[in-house]
């Protein structure tokens, strides 16, 4: 009777410890969900923020709910869009894919006359990076030029050729035209060349409202024109626009560059990338004392006949996907979407691309809560919600965890180290804990990622839209919310 009553006394004792541990982590989870409430609660009510619109979502890596404001609503995400489009192309292309530029060559190489009797061929695929700013360790024109001098050709009887043939220059009509003359609004070209834009060199006095003079354009074109009219202003910004339409050969520069500058540096996009091309290829025969005879006019036929002389490959598929996110590239996400969809869609062009982008995901997370214009998010009528982010980034997350596939965790920039998050979160708590992408654009801000704690992942999304603050102070705000999430997870 005795051992009956110690046994249970031993099995209440139990109970009551258990009861105990569970108030304890009920107390805790309950404290801890009401700091993330409160935090919540007083950036929404911050008056920079207050009368914005906002969504938010936070979960564990399992997928449960620990924050959620509006996170349904449909807002613009602003670059947060390259996500989706980098998820995709990672899904879409192969491991070992690069993009190839053939230079061939029809007719004959007569080695003792140092002739080449035909044409030289540039055989282009779309490359993004061909000759990109980006990647400054690898030129297409300096491969060019070695196997030139190596194959020790002096003069060509027929003409150069950019092909395809076709002129296939295309910018989204979802753009605003206020975009289109500047690099971020640069087109999708098979002929991309030195990212789609034109480096314009400024020098300014130091009085207000002087004219300036443009001293270099890099790279250069016979039928490109500039018409300036950026003045000298007060501002220590870039405040000059330009403004071109495709296949417009001249750009009309306006607005002002900061005073006494020299080779200050102005960024355009280009009105046909496959005119730049020729044009370098052209200077790089000139500058080799290279005749071109232009005697051949004959038109290449599909079943004409080829000799190969260089073929230049890419940077892998990994380097071009971590430049989109850590530079935020509207160029390289574009080309690369549309590198992806061509895959299954033939005859696609650069808006048909982003309605695949987005059936592609309504059909991948089961969810409406998307409407894709591009796939750079440099259109303003792309909208997305906080829930699809963060369904995207648990679907990453997954195959991650069980594939042990770190393709797109690699592609993110780190808070407070690389790309465009290296001063976001600087010398905060979550510095180097914060892996994902930003989106800004006027009266937008957003993040989305994952937050790092503990060895175990936190999914945040945060979109703000419609501020009339100053672009830094949201910034900050979001900073200061994320440090309190990042304290009470």
């Amino acid at each position: 009777m005795v051992s009956i009553m110690v046994i249970s006394c031993s099995v209440i004792m139990n109970m009551r410890f258990l009861i105990f541990v569970f108030q304890i982590l009920f107390t805790c989870n309950f404290h801890s969900q009401n700091l993330l409430s409160r935090s919540l609660s007083n950036f929404l009510n911050a008056v920079e923020i207050k009368n914005s619109s906002v969504g938010l979502k936070l979960q564990d890596q399992s997928g449960k709910d620990l924050l959620s404001y509006n996170s349904e609503k449909l807002l613009v995400p602003a670059s947060l869009q390259k996500l989706f489009t980098t998820s995709y192309v990672l899904d879409q292309l192969s491991k070992d894919f690069v993009y190839k530029t053939y230079v061939l060559y029809s007719g004959s190489l007569d080695s003792n006359s140092k002739t080449l009797n035909g044409n030289l061929i540039i055989y282009t695929s779309g490359d993004p990076s061909l000759e990109s700013r980006s990647f400054p360790s690898k030129s297409f024109i300096n491969d060019l030029k070695s196997k030139l001098v190596e194959s020790n050709i002096n003069s060509i009887t027929g003409k150069i050729n950019i092909y395809p043939d076709f002129d296939n220059y295309q910018v989204n009509n979802q753009w605003l035209w206020s975009d289109l003359g500047n690099y971020y609004g640069s087109g999708y070209s098979s002929h991309s060349f030195k990212d789609n834009y034109v480096e314009v060199s400024f020098n300014s006095s130091n009085e207000i409202g002087s004219s300036t003079k443009v001293v270099k354009i890099d790279p250069m074109s016979d039928s490109f024109f500039l018409e300036n009219n950026v003045t000298a202003g007060k501002s220590n910004r870039d405040l000059s626009y330009a403004f071109g339409a495709p296949m417009q050969k001249t750009r009309t520069l306006i607005g002002t560059i900061p005073r006494n500058k020299k080779n200050y540096v102005v960024k355009i996009s280009m009105h046909d990338p496959k005119i730049f091309l020729k044009y370098a290829v052209e200077k790089v025969c000139t500058e080799l004392g290279i005749i071109i005879r232009n005697n051949n006019s004959t038109k290449i036929k599909k079943d004409f006949k080829f000799d190969t002389l260089l073929v230049y490959n890419s940077p892998s598929l990994m380097e071009l996907v971590k430049c989109v996110n850590f530079k935020s590239n509207n160029n390289f996400a574009e080309h690369l979407l549309m590198k992806s969809v061509s895959l299954n869609h033939k005859d696609i062009n650069i808006n048909k691309a982003a309605e695949y982008l987005q059936l592609f995901w309504e059909d991948q997370l089961s969810l409406k809560e998307m409407i894709f214009k591009d796939g750079c998010g440099l259109s303003r009528l792309n909208l997305c919600s906080a829930n699809a982010f963060n369904d995207l980034l648990l679907y990453e997350l997954e195959q991650k965890l069980s594939n042990g596939e770190e393709s797109f965790f690699k592609s993110l920039p780190i808070s407070g180290k690389t790309g465009t998050l290296k001063y976001f979160g600087n010398e905060l708590v979550f510095e180097e804990e914060f892996f994902g992408k930003s989106g800004s654009m006027g009266g937008v801000r957003c993040y989305s990622g994952y937050l790092r704690k503990n060895s175990q992942y936190y999914p945040l999304t945060i979109m703000v839209n419609n501020f009339t603050s100053n672009d830094y102070l949201i910034r900050k705000r979001i900073e200061e919310l994320v440090e309190n999430i990042y304290n009470n997870i």
